[in-house]
């Protein structure tokens, strides 16, 4: 070959190779400039990667594109993660970027390792991850969102279950929720001489739509002088400066509709090369401010994101939100002593809630009781065969616990509920237990949690205690209990009763399935002008009465139902088996009922 084809050929692969560094940094939202150690872009060290190992069953793994400038990085897509740690605090939260040369540039200009998409879902298999939730940060259904949905479905075996959270702007309610979060970050400049404008990406895929779309909901919301543009498709620069002279602007302020204020943001929009944003627009003399912030760092942008990943582990299973049954001890081990303390309880399905409720009283009474063996019995047999079926944990009924002990050789049984009243559940147990008079020497049955005028007084004080802060003359504390059909339903009357005798006039108590009911305590808020609503379940455990009836989303919940009136509402996620002083109050009837029956 000739010295001419041979610099022919360098020619052309020299051009190649520049196309495609062209194509990679169009790909890149938050791309690195290249002389971009002039640049101050922040400690790295103040950044938490999140690819830590340790982890539990459920992983939450948030997949962005990334940004190498540290302090955005932190401020957007680290406080993205942050509150969604905050609002999953049984889940693990991981990081994953889908921009390799980010990653690669992090790695070797700050030592801080970053996990690729694929790291993290290969490190996720090896800390044994059961249930994985990919939530993308991404604004649009575009090539980088599509790229992650085909990535996961290789890893379909790998986990019991994937599911994906939904784009940023996927509905017309998104659109005006981005919409107003970023007008409000920039409403002070609308002074009617001044037209704001947005600095998007742009893609040549069909999803650059959302541009026009979220220019049209501008339109729509009044919002005249707020403009849509995007560095790499339409509208286009030329488009939005056009429009911004064509409707007589003095001013113009620049912010970036991206998740980051990276390369794009720094440098094209508010660099001082001529061909930036900036430049560009004061070549054709509007005074030029530009906001300095990513979506990231908007909180209702970040609610958004949690709103989405919320809708999406809700509706795809809801054994998601129940926690880990692993940590949990059904406690129905055999090679048991002569005496046993059977603590039999309704049960939940809650796996979280059944550790911290239902197992701290179990313990409790471990404690309290060294010399007798503790086991367990629900008498929920829909809630044993879900838990069973769900997570393979096996808890006895109480009729199995029961026999359990008779052949382990059991002599004396104490079974202590845990049940608020002395209603129907609590009846059954007693009539159940008469069966087994003649297995036993002994079978005592312990008092149920509200048993006394004493006992209404101390459960009032310990709730009490639980929500002062919330006690500012404008906040009911309302409580919701479930309800029966039986005379025992009395007792919520009568705790109604102690909080007004103990001079707690704006605690209530409401009913799931009687009196009183949702109807009676939302007419007692109103009627007393209260502003907020605390909810709290009056349950033992924080199960599905207090995830659903009283907390959930759906319209008919205690929740919604204050929200529809106009309350500001705050939801207690705590069952009363949390309590320390409950548990111990229900230690105090097990130590009494012993006493007196001999023990």
């Amino acid at each position: 070959m000739n010295l001419k084809k041979i610099l022919a050929l360098l020619l052309a692969m020299a051009l190649i190779m520049g196309s495609l560094a062209a194509c990679t940094s169009s790909q890149e939202p938050a791309g690195e400039p290249e002389d971009e150690e002039n640049y101050e872009t922040g400690d790295a060290s103040l950044d938490d990667p999140l690819n830590q190992d340790g982890i539990g069953p459920t992983e939450i793994l948030v997949v962005s594109f990334g940004t190498s400038f540290n302090d955005s990085r932190r401020l957007t897509i680290g406080a993205i993660e942050k509150d969604i740690a905050a609002a999953f605090p049984q889940f693990d939260v991981r990081r994953g970027f889908t921009a390799q040369i980010v990653i690669d540039h992090v790695k070797d200009r700050d030592g801080e390792v970053i996990d690729n998409f694929e790291e993290a879902m290969d490190r996720a298999v090896n800390n044994g991850v059961k249930n994985i939730i990919i939530q993308p940060t991404h604004l649009m259904d575009g090539l980088e969102y599509q790229d992650i949905v085909a990535s996961a479905e290789k890893y379909a075996d790998a986990f019991n279950s994937i599911t994906i959270g939904k784009n940023l702007l996927s509905s017309d309610s998104d659109f005006v929720a981005v919409a107003s979060a970023v007008y409000e970050e920039t409403k002070s400049y609308d002074d009617g001489e001044t037209a704001i404008v947005f600095m998007g990406h742009g893609t040549e895929a069909a999803s650059n739509s959302v541009y026009a779309s979220m220019q049209g909901t501008f339109d729509q919301m009044g919002l005249k002088n707020c403009f849509v543009g995007t560095v790499e498709a339409t509208p286009s620069l030329d488009d939005v400066v056009a429009a911004a002279k064509e409707d007589g602007y003095k001013r113009v302020v620049l912010e970036p509709l991206m998740i980051v204020c990276g390369d794009h943001a720094n440098n094209d929009m508010a660099g001082d090369e001529e061909d930036s944003w900036k430049s560009v627009f004061e070549k054709e003399g509007f005074e030029v401010e530009c906001v300095m912030k990513g979506l990231g760092e908007l909180k209702p942008i970040r609610d958004l994101i949690v709103e989405h990943l919320t809708e999406s582990i809700e509706g795809a299973d809801e054994d998601l939100l129940t926690g880990d049954a692993s940590l949990d001890d059904p406690l129905n081990q055999d090679e048991i002593g002569e005496n046993e303390l059977l603590v039999v309880s309704f049960g939940t399905s809650f796996n979280d809630s059944r550790v911290a409720t239902i197992g701290a009283i179990e313990k409790a009474l471990i404690e309290a009781f060294p010399e007798w063996s503790v086991r367990r019995g629900f008498t929920a047999q829909i809630i044993i065969d879900h838990v069973a079926n769900r997570d393979g944990e096996v808890i006895d009924n109480f009729e199995q616990a029961m026999d359990r002990a008779v052949a382990n050789g059991v002599k004396n049984i104490f079974i202590q509920p845990t049940h608020l009243m002395d209603g129907l559940e609590y009846n059954d147990i007693v009539e159940s237990a008469a069966n087994y008079a003649d297995a036993f020497e002994k079978v005592v049955i312990g008092k149920n949690l509200l048993s006394s005028d004493s006992d209404f007084v101390t459960v009032a004080n310990l709730v009490h205690e639980e929500t002062a802060s919330y006690d500012d003359g404008e906040t009911a504390i309302i409580f919701m209990g479930h309800g029966t059909e039986a005379e025992s339903n009395s007792v919520y009357a009568s705790m109604q009763g102690t909080f007004k005798q103990m001079g707690f006039d704006n605690y209530y108590m409401g009913t799931v399935e009687a009196t009183p009911s949702l109807d009676d305590v939302l007419q007692a808020a109103k009627d007393g002008g209260y502003k907020r609503v605390v909810l709290e379940p009056l349950m033992i455990v924080c199960g599905d009465h207090a995830n659903n009836d009283m907390a959930g989303d759906e319209e008919d919940s205690w929740k919604s139902t204050f929200e529809a009136e106009g309350f500001e509402v705050i939801c207690n996620m705590k069952g009363l088996g949390e309590f320390e002083g409950i548990q111990q109050l229900i230690v105090k009837h097990a130590q009494d009922s012993m006493a007196e029956n001999g023990f």
